[in-house]
């Protein structure tokens, strides 16, 4: 781990109240942890350390400035995105489809400071028939192209929303069809826990705990394998598991993890969680696996947020690239996640005739 690395570590876990001391800095290393805060959607967080360091550390008037101002831009954006969720919520509503907001704004309020996260788009399961969901899609946007487990409805604002009729999924089809069912099997209690936003926000239906354990490690496996994955999702675990869960909680999370595919990521991700952000073993779900963990946090720290900053992607312009970039990802990934790497032409080729089918 690089030094810069090092110090963000340090200033995330004094930042969420797993370090007592906070990190001592020069400017030239605060603008370099800032960089790593950007590049992994943390800056918001990481402010609230340095809003507590002021009270107790000498800093710099440009740090401060530097930092508090992004505080203000991070809960303006919060704000927006608060009302734009009731406001698709409500209008999925209307068309009589029952809907619950995926991650977003309903981690956000796991969070001590609900308006620190900073937000990415609008994820929002809607339960019904698959094909009037993608007809509505194309009505909003005519230009939407639906996937496996989504389609891109009309932005509100500068904001994406994505409307999913299937939460997640897994390469493998056994395992999927398992996830899949599941799914269904939830989708009502989901859509009827509702919660209130800050400041007056108005009301949105967000998953349960319960439902977010299973759910959330199903969307971090997804972007591991295919896009990257970045430590935002896994501050939001960290949130989520923070809030508790009882031994018979954990042994049947335990089996519905195995079921699905998804105990081998949860071990690594269980690892990143202790070592890298300081949580305790009572907040574990599963056992530590530090090999599949170690290669976990080396490639959220290559890669960034999403995927985004990985220079091993920065030639992928043609789909032909493209293609062998995910070839190459799954043969680094195989001895990690074995299952889901195997599984990911078949499941390739299964998108490719379903997406001919609901063209």
């Amino acid at each position: 781990m690089t030094p810069t690395a090092e110090k963000f570590f340090a200033l995330l876990r004094y930042s969420i109240g797993e370090q007592q001391e906070p990190p001592t800095m020069r400017d030239d290393e605060w603008e370099a942890v800032n960089v790593m805060a950007a590049e992994q959607s943390l800056t918001g967080v990481l402010c609230q350390g340095v809003i507590k360091m002021s009270a107790v550390a000498s800093l710099s008037d440009e740090v401060r400035l530097t930092w508090f101002l992004q505080t203000e831009q991070i809960a303006d954006a919060n704000k927006r995105m608060n009302a734009a969720s009731v406001k698709v919520a409500k209008r999925l509503q209307k068309d009589g489809y029952d809907c619950c907001v995926l991650k977003g704004q309903g981690n956000a309020l796991m969070y001590p400071n609900p308006l620190a996260r900073i937000p990415g788009d609008i994820d929002i399961w809607t339960v019904g028939d698959i094909p009037s969901i993608i007809k509505l899609g194309k009505k909003t946007n005519p230009e939407a192209q639906p996937m496996y487990h989504h389609i891109d409805f009309a932005p509100i604002g500068d904001i994406p929303v994505e409307v999913h009729y299937r939460p997640a999924f897994m390469n493998s089809l056994i395992r999927n069809s398992r996830l899949q069912r599941w799914f269904s099997e939830q989708a009502e209690e989901q859509c009827a826990h509702q919660v209130e936003l800050p400041d007056g926000a108005g009301s949105i239906p967000v998953p349960t705990d319960a439902f977010n354990r299973i759910y959330q490690m199903a969307h971090i496996s997804k972007h591991i394998l295919h896009e990257g994955i970045g430590l935002r999702q896994i501050l939001d675990y960290y949130y989520l598991l923070k809030r508790g869960f009882s031994r018979e909680e954990r042994l049947h999370d335990e089996l519905l993890l195995r079921n699905f595919g998804l105990y081998d990521v949860a071990t690594a991700v269980m690892y990143v969680l202790k070592e890298a952000l300081g949580a305790s073993e009572d907040m574990l779900l599963v056992p530590v696996d530090e090999r599949r963990g170690r290669f976990l946090l080396n490639e959220m720290l290559l890669a960034g947020n999403f995927g985004h900053f990985d220079h091993r992607l920065a030639n992928s312009h043609s789909q032909f690239s493209k293609n062998m970039q995910r070839l190459k990802r799954d043969w680094r990934f195989l001895s990690y996640f074995p299952s889901e790497c195997l599984w990911e032409p078949v499941f390739r080729w299964y998108h490719f005739f379903w997406r001919l089918r609901h063209h």
